[in-house]
């Protein structure tokens, strides 16, 4: 149950830090075009795609650490 809380814990962390500090870090420039949008754009549609990336990792750690989802202990 601990693994499964802190990959939950590094997951939100993670998620956060991008959509706060990866904007004004990477993507605070007018230019280049990254596939022909201006950076910032690029990046926030970017991070929708990652997200769901990114907690289906949480899940399988907190599946395999027997958390939530595997079946273990519910009625």
């Amino acid at each position: 149950m601990r693994a499964s809380l802190v990959a939950w814990a590094v997951g939100l962390v993670v998620l956060t830090l991008l959509y706060v500090a990866g904007t004004p870090l990477w993507f605070n420039a007018a230019a280049p075009p990254i596939l022909g949008l201006p950076p910032i754009v690029f990046w926030f549609v970017l991070l929708p795609a990652v997200s769901p990336v990114l907690i289906g990792l949480v899940y399988l750690v907190d599946r395999s650490a027997g958390g939530i989802g595997t079946g273990e202990g519910e009625q």
